[in-house]
């Protein structure tokens, strides 16, 4: 039988485009024709999972944006070049020779603290960052205490301050996390006070422009495989979908998918790179499949040609979903081998 790879890969198509029409053969076409085994090779019916997937362009880039005011008062004496990584302790810039570092919060800090102050959520956040520090001992609270001076004393002492015992709303610069050097706008003797730089997070996120379309394939937490440029594919996890579509000059209405990878170390040191994201649309667990170069088109249907001692069956299949260069077939033994094209 003669195989007929231009139908077959029409139907490859069809499937990445919607989905497969299953197509039976007549059970009284089965194991009808007996034939010569052809040279070539063969391949394993296996049973396993099989993974249908979508491509859909990306552009890699670091997670999150973030603006670096200085509070004013003395003159800039260190800035951080454009693609400074700095992590938690880490100084940012520098004031008066003074270390201006990076603390951990969700709020910046609004007062100054000292002995006497109210409590306040502002007082948590320094004493937590001052246990990550290895510094404070105690157990994080909204209360400013001795023990909470004792600790900002012995930080200053290690950060060649004075050791006053109290913080300054400039004295730190509070962020959600590490951050990496995007733009600096301030100028090395200026003025302290106003906009320093502009940094990114350390996360590595892939932005996709998903057709409005196709947006039902990205669906939060769901795991996506991302095929760097130069590099194999690593795992990423869709971190969000957004909800307002915006037009393209180009093409249809997009919504806006973050992927973050699970290992930002895979992508080096690219950024703004073009990659390509491959989303799960249908997931199907102990099915049956074969290569799909082993398909043969014929009237009415599909078969493959399995192969026994001294020669081959044509036997009919029906077909289920597609992925991975393989094809969900029913009507053949698992463990059976057939015939494959191209080999």
């Amino acid at each position: 039988m003669k195989r007929l790879p231009v139908v077959i890969a029409a139907a490859v198509l069809v499937a990445g485009a919607g989905g497969v029409t299953a197509v039976a053969m007549s059970g009284s076409e089965r194991n009808a024709e007996v034939v010569p085994e052809p040279p070539g090779g063969t391949a394993p019916v296996r049973r396993g999972d099989l993974v249908q997937q979508e491509q859909v362009g990306g552009t890699l880039g670091y997670a999150g944006t973030h603006d670096v005011t200085s509070a004013g008062g003395g003159v800039f004496t260190a800035l951080p070049a454009p693609g400074a990584v700095v992590r938690h302790g880490g100084q940012v810039y520098a004031v008066d020779d003074d270390p201006v570092p990076l603390w951990r919060g969700d709020k910046p800090l609004w007062r100054r603290l000292e002995s006497g102050v109210d409590k306040g959520s502002d007082v948590t956040l320094v004493e937590q960052n001052l246990k990550d520090l290895g510094l404070f001992t105690g157990t994080p609270d909204d209360r400013f205490d001795w023990t909470t001076a004792t600790a900002l004393r012995e930080w200053q002492r290690e950060s060649g301050l004075e050791r006053t015992g109290a913080l300054d709303v400039g004295d730190v610069v509070v962020l959600p996390g590490d951050i990496r050097v995007t733009e600096v706008s301030a100028v090395l003797g200026a003025a302290a006070g106003g906009p320093v730089l502009r940094a990114s997070g350390t996360g590595r996120v892939v932005t996709v422009a998903m057709p409005v379309t196709k947006q039902t394939i990205a669906r939060p937490g769901a795991e996506v495989d991302v095929q760097l440029p130069g590099r194999e594919s690593t795992r990423a996890t869709v971190t969000s979908v957004g909800t307002v579509a915006r037009t393209r000059d180009d093409g249809p209405a997009v919504i806006d998918v973050v992927v973050t990878l699970v290992d930002p170390a895979a992508a080096g040191e690219l950024d703004g790179a073009p990659v390509t994201v491959r989303f799960t649309t249908e997931r199907r667990e102990g099915v049956l499949t074969v290569p799909v170069n082993a398909l043969l088109a014929r009237p009415g249907g599909y078969g493959v040609e399995v192969v026994r001692p001294g020669g081959v069956d044509l036997v009919a299949v029906e077909l289920g979903l597609f992925g991975g260069g393989r094809v969900e077939v029913t009507g053949v033994p698992e463990g059976s081998e057939v015939r494959v094209a191209g080999s």
